[in-house]
């Protein structure tokens, strides 16, 4: 794989998170004495790769007066409480699939729609956030992908070379496979993971992989 920086999705791509999210927005609902959120819908906002504020706003449904910011801020406070990291598991040989790339020089970044105080909090428990050389997540509204500014103003930067030609973006949503286009740069499809092949096959992205391990035999899973 002559790929030497990986931009890396979190949520369907690294960790399983679907259980975690979905009890998270239980407990939400509870909190904030509404209905229950239905579980298909639920799994609709999963799949799609939304941003928070997004995935509620889809949720909640229009509202007069609805304070999207206060709803988000109750999430994390639920979610970094210790039900995200209890509810959360990497797939199935992440770790070894992160020892060999580090081992072969390759630079990660974790590049996801998530709070970065999550994504630290489970690398963390996992013993495994020195394997990556930063995370670029949400910062409040803000979502850094898939539009371009979050490679060009945190990732580029600290790149050990400035050839894009050698960054490939992996993920499993069409957030994921949109972020590699807006950069111009190659993307893996994590088939594994939460997005729809409708939408993702769309985006004819440069590899599918249909396991995690598959990440250490690239060059034969090109699409």
């Amino acid at each position: 794989m002559h790929y030497c920086t990986l931009l890396v999705d979190f949520d369907g791509t690294l960790f399983d998170t679907r259980n975690a999210i979905r009890k998270t927005l239980e407990a939400l609902a509870r909190r904030r004495g509404v209905a229950p959120f239905a579980v298909h819908l639920i799994d609709q906002v999963i799949d799609q790769g939304l941003s928070l504020v997004d995935m509620l706003a889809v949720l909640l449904g229009p509202a007069d007066g609805l304070e999207l910011p206060a709803w988000a801020a109750d999430y994390r406070a639920i979610y970094n409480g210790g039900l995200g990291v209890a509810e959360s598991a990497p797939y199935p040989g992440i770790e070894t699939i992160l020892q060999q790339m580090h081992e072969a020089g390759k630079e990660l970044f974790i590049v996801s729609n998530k709070g970065e105080v999550s994504i630290q909090a489970t690398l963390e428990q996992y013993h495994l956030g020195s394997y990556f050389r930063g995370v670029v997540a949400a910062v409040g509204d803000r979502a850094p992908k898939p539009g371009p500014e979050s490679f060009f103003e945190q990732i580029k930067p600290r790149m050990r070379h400035g050839d894009n030609a050698r960054v490939l973006v992996i993920g499993d949503t069409e957030i994921d496979l949109g972020y590699a286009r807006s950069l111009g740069v190659a993307s893996c499809w994590a088939a594994y993971g939460y997005g729809l092949a409708s939408r993702c096959e769309v985006l004819a992205p440069d590899f599918v992989i249909l396991t995690a391990m598959d990440l250490l035999r690239l060059d034969d899973c090109r699409a």
